[in-house]
């Protein structure tokens, strides 16, 4: 599946590019019974919160059910099943096995990676990075720890292990378009673009790439090749709401408000559509804001 990379404008109306970093999003039907959690909020305070009561839960499930040697025992199957379950469960329960498993690779990378969907991305690089300290070259962990520096707005960073995923597999188009984001947020387009050409001489037409392609014309002010790939992205069968809103932005920044205006009704609630409108008529009426969105993009 693919995973979602936001190149937030400075206000309003968000740039997205999807990109297609392997993960699983993961949850338990027979996971174990836990006490109940408060919801969990987009808000990092939230998250953590959330955190500190899942790890609570773990110490006390962990004492009912260990091994004869006291300790606690990997539930493989409430993993497995874990991969079905909404984001609010996948917290809850990889929160809980990392507590549990602090050095197990998959709780890690798992946990890793619903933090940084949950919006704390610079713990998430912290439960990555010391994975990988005590797995080194570890591909999925490194993804993960990568994916986390983009959400931190450390595309700098991220170059490198993305870097290394593309080049230590040929046939990995997943790295080469989160590399070609973090690319984009150097503000270096050429290079960005011929690693998301490359990743879709490997996997032709994947709606994510595209949309990261898209996008990537659209940040560097070239709206009408952004409207052709993002259209052509738009169009596919597994196409991501992203690729049409981003299609929305380069019709709009063309002055065609009113199909731009249609585009958004698609996937987004009134008042956020007026938002969205508001702010790309101001972007068309001032060049300067357009200049500093784009300046100003990021992960």
């Amino acid at each position: 599946m693919s995973r979602t990379i936001v190149l937030a404008a400075a206000a309003g109306f968000a740039l997205t590019g999807c990109a297609t970093a392997k993960a699983a999003d993961s949850v338990v039907a027979n996971a174990p019974k836990t006490e109940p959690l408060k919801p969990l909020e987009n808000d990092p305070t939230a998250v953590k919160s959330r955190e500190e009561q899942a790890k609570a839960v773990a110490a006390k499930t962990a004492k009912k059910d260990s091994r004869k040697d006291g300790k606690p025992r990997v539930d493989k199957a409430a993993r497995a099943a874990i991969e079905r379950e909404d984001s609010l469960a996948q917290m809850t329960f990889w929160a809980a096995e990392y507590a549990t498993f602090p050095e197990d690779v998959e709780a890690a990378q798992k946990f890793s990676d619903v933090l940084r969907k949950a919006g704390r991305p610079e713990r998430a690089v912290e439960v990555a990075q010391t994975a990988l300290e005590r797995n080194p070259g570890n591909r999925e962990l490194t993804r993960v720890f990568a994916l986390a520096l983009l959400s931190s707005g450390r595309s700098g960073e991220a170059l490198r292990p993305l870097s290394s995923l593309a080049q230590t597999d040929p046939k990995d188009w997943r790295a080469r378009s989160a590399l070609g984001v973090a690319l984009d947020e150097q503000g270096r387009f050429e290079e960005a673009r011929r690693v998301y050409k490359d990743a879709l001489a490997i996997k032709a037409d994947d709606p994510g790439v595209l949309t990261n392609l898209g996008v990537s014309y659209l940040i560097g002010g070239d709206a009408k090749t952004a409207e052709t790939l993002l259209r052509q992205a738009a169009a596919l069968p597994s196409a991501p709401p992203e690729a049409r809103q981003n299609l929305a932005l380069a019709v709009g920044l063309q002055g065609r408000l009113d199909e731009a205006e249609q585009l958004q009704k698609v996937d987004l609630p009134p008042a956020l559509v007026a938002n969205n409108m508001s702010y790309l008529r101001g972007l068309i009426t001032d060049d300067r804001r357009w200049g500093d969105t784009r300046k100003t993009s990021r992960q």
